[in-house]
């Protein structure tokens, strides 16, 4: 084996929960004395996964890592650390803020999961602040956090008044984290977040939490969002795993499966992909009864942990994901979020790219489907193995 791939493989297995780590090690142990560790600590750096897999990768080396890899993992998490603790700050004051005025939030991943499930809050680290608040508070929330120096957003906004997922809003003089206000934390999803992630009305500040099936059911679904792309998301199940799986009933996602129909591929799929990846017991998350469908299985096949494919050929695989695992009667919303977009959003993605001129709506329609198809070739010829 290369080093290159006896460092993918570490990656890979660093990732994953307790029991998986402790069932390689073996494997591991084998592992580690391939690795160029200086090029790991890159890697590891560049995918955003230093402060998270760093200490998993140490504790797999046993003492065997490479001059330089403990430093290096150290210096990222007190970076980590402090960049964390400003975040928190300005999240918990956002926060409250918003609540002030009447709206209910919650702040979702960021630096409060990282100290939660890893018990160090620069352990994940987050470029912006991310809060959920009910859709019909959502321009009430825009307004209260513009008092803090933040420009209108730009984000298309649909015939009812709501963006697509989020707004998102920059601060005028770069002095704070960009703000992201979510109405839900999935396409699929119209009530799943607000009924299930936000505080009751009347609730304590600071005295409510989900319940921890709707919590691994928001982890699901974020991880689902992104794709199945790259090991952050995948680390942070099996982390929460570590911390709140044994307050776990078997079956413990039937209820909200039954709950929110509309979530119904969406999150036995991402069970399933956390499963092969991090070793997260999906049969014992879902019950035993649940088996995936053949446009699920497709999904789950497209996850993509170590990803080499061209960041045009991942928004791609990402964008097929969510065809394969939208609800019924979800087509239509499908083909106006990947395949053929408001004249807004390319106009939008235009200027993001320093493009003068979008992309037509042939053009974008007919690009979209060539890597599609692209995407189904790749399958029907390679083995079902991870990446």
């Amino acid at each position: 084996m290369s080093s290159f791939q006896a460092e993918r493989q570490v990656i890979l297995l660093s990732a994953g929960t307790t029991a998986r780590r402790r069932a390689m090690r073996e494997q591991a142990s084998r592992l580690v004395v391939e690795v160029d560790w200086s090029r790991l600590a890159e890697t590891l750096r560049r995918r955003r996964l230093l402060t998270v897999l760093g200490p998993r990768v140490l504790e797999l080396a046993e003492g065997s890592a490479g001059d330089g890899f403990a430093e290096a993992v150290e210096q990222a998490l007190e970076a980590g650390r402090l960049r964390g603790a400003v975040l928190q700050l300005i999240s918990l004051r956002v926060k409250t803020m918003l609540t002030d005025a009447g709206i209910r939030c919650a702040v979702l991943k960021g630096p409060l999961l990282g100290e939660a499930i890893y018990g160090d809050p620069g352990r994940r680290l987050s470029n912006d602040i991310d809060l959920l608040v009910a859709p019909e508070q959502l321009h009430a929330a825009v307004e209260v956090v513009r008092e803090l120096g933040y420009g209108a957003p730009i984000d298309y906004v649909r015939e009812d008044g709501l963006p697509q997922l989020h707004f998102a809003l920059t601060h005028e003089r770069a002095e704070l984290p960009p703000v992201e206000l979510h109405w839900r934390v999935h396409w699929y999803e119209r009530a799943f977040a607000r009924e299930r992630l936000l505080p009751p009305e009347g609730a304590p500040p600071g005295d409510w939490s989900p319940a921890p099936a709707d919590e691994l059911a928001a982890l699901l679904l974020f991880y689902a969002r992104d794709g199945f792309v790259g090991l952050r998301l995948a680390a942070d199940l099996s982390a929460w795993w570590e911390v709140y799986g044994a307050a776990l009933h078997h079956g413990a996602l039937e209820e909200p499966l039954a709950s929110y129909p509309a979530l119904a591929r969406v999150i036995p799929a991402a069970a399933c992909v956390a499963e092969k990846v991090v070793g997260l017991p999906a049969e014992r998350i879902l019950g035993s009864s649940r088996r995936l469908t053949l446009r699920e299985r497709v999904a789950v096949r497209l996850a993509n942990p170590n990803p080499r494919s061209s960041q045009s050929q991942l928004y791609a695989d990402m964008g097929l994901i969510d065809g394969l695992l939208a609800p019924p009667g979800g087509f239509a919303g499908f083909v106006r979020r990947q395949v053929l977009p408001p004249r807004e959003i390319l106009e939008q993605q235009a200027r993001q790219k320093g493009r003068q001129r979008p992309r037509s709506h042939l053009g974008r329609g007919a690009g979209m489907l060539g890597r599609y198809g692209l995407t189904m070739t790749r399958l029907v010829r390679a083995p079902e193995t991870l990446r």
